[in-house]
């Protein structure tokens, strides 16, 4: 389905979350929806009515959808059909799928990771060395959220979450992806070298 497909499917069920579309320009479209209502819009830094008007040009090329309380309602979006009317020339492109259940806070699985299955001789040293690694990983992610919430708010934790579920080879990519969401560039710079530091 596409974008638009998902958040029609979301609004009819009143899911309450964040749809995440990511546009061919490169930026992120963040639609909040509470009980099935949308409630905030945030695109390219701007927000609200603002956002709306800089999405005229946007075309959608992925989304995904996660769970949770809307921090930030906006006040100044369009009756309901108007926005769906909207929306649909933005987000009528690209592929969305019907999100897993999980929750904001739900660390997903590696797509890299081996799916064989391990000869029975060496299966007990696989399995000794991978709490020490989920453990470090978990931590890690956690002081990520809690340094972008820093930078951009409430929905820092969010932004983490959406980026790592779209997957990821090198910690540097996924900083590099949510640095984007960081303006002034300078604020960008300083978080980009605060990460790394973290995930050293």
């Amino acid at each position: 389905m596409t974008p638009f497909e998902l958040l029609q499917v979301l609004v009819a069920a009143s899911n309450t979350g964040m749809l995440f579309a990511r546009t061919m320009q490169g930026h992120q479209v963040r639609i909040g929806l509470a009980a099935g209502e949308i409630v905030h819009i945030s695109y390219a830094m701007r927000r609200g009515g603002e956002a709306l008007s800089r999405l005229a040009t946007a075309q959608s090329t992925s989304a995904s959808f996660t769970r949770g309380l809307v921090a930030e309602r906006h006040d100044d979006l369009p009756p309901p059909e108007l926005l769906m009317q909207m929306l649909a020339t933005v987000l009528g492109t690209g592929l969305a799928s019907l999100p897993a259940p999980s929750g904001p806070n739900t660390v997903p699985t590696r797509t890299d990771a081996p799916t064989t299955t391990r000869p029975h001789s060496d299966f007990g040293t696989a399995t000794r060395a991978r709490p020490v690694e989920d453990t470090r990983r978990s931590a890690a992610i956690g002081q990520l959220r809690r340094l972008m919430v820093d930078y951009v708010g409430p929905i820092g934790g969010l932004l983490v979450d959406q980026e790592m579920e779209a997957g990821f080879k090198t910690w540097t990519e996924l900083i590099d992806r949510l640095a984007r969401e960081v303006s002034p560039d300078a604020e960008a710079q300083a978080f980009r070298v605060a990460a790394l530091r973290l995930l050293r």
